[in-house]
């Protein structure tokens, strides 16, 4: 299957699971009379799962994996919400990355990824990279971080207010305030 083919899945289990709550769970018109407030509130609640995980393919091959606490998707299921993001993505070469982040938005029709908090992504050859905030871009397969990004990798290690990258962590620019240490100590 195709990874829109995944993709429409999801979603269709997303909108089925809401309409299924919905219909056993989610009050009556008589609850809404007593209540002025209570239908507003259930027509605009997310779909929240606790758990869950997210995977993109292509071909058959996994670009990547979203796993987080939990996931909450818009009645449209165009916006996903993930709280204590557990990432990986995987490259052609048949490494990984590994990202962290507290939390992270993902825009269905785009597939790219807003991370913020506490980030950290760990690389199979050892890189390591953190910011306060990241994004992975699906259209160009590239990582972006700002807020005092660091990446760290065979012993060199790279700072700056920006980071660009490409899916391997191997194409990196620094901007603003950049500096490297050759020979620096690693974690």
């Amino acid at each position: 299957m195709t990874k829109k083919t995944y993709l429409g899945i999801a979603f269709a289990v997303l909108i089925l699971a809401g309409g299924l709550y919905y219909l056993f769970w989610g009050g009556t018109a008589g609850d809404s009379s007593t209540d002025p407030q209570a239908a507003p509130a259930q027509a605009a609640s997310n779909l929240t799962f606790a758990g869950s995980s997210i995977v993109e393919e292509q071909d058959g091959k996994k670009l990547w994996e979203l796993s987080a606490d939990t996931i909450e998707a818009e009645p449209t299921g165009k916006v996903v919400y993930l709280n204590n993001l557990k990432g990986v993505f995987y490259q052609e070469n048949g490494n990984k990355i590994e990202i962290i982040a507290k939390r992270a938005i993902l825009d269905s029709k785009t597939h790219d990824i807003s991370m913020q908090g506490d980030i950290k992504a760990t690389a199979s050859d050892g890189a390591v990279f953190t910011a306060a905030e990241a994004r992975w871009s699906g259209d160009l397969k590239s990582f972006t971080g700002t807020g005092g990004v660091t990446l760290t990798r065979n012993g060199t290690i790279i700072t700056g207010d920006n980071i660009l990258t490409d899916a391997n962590m191997e194409k990196v620019k620094v901007y603003g305030r950049a500096k490297v240490i050759t020979g620096g100590k690693t974690e």
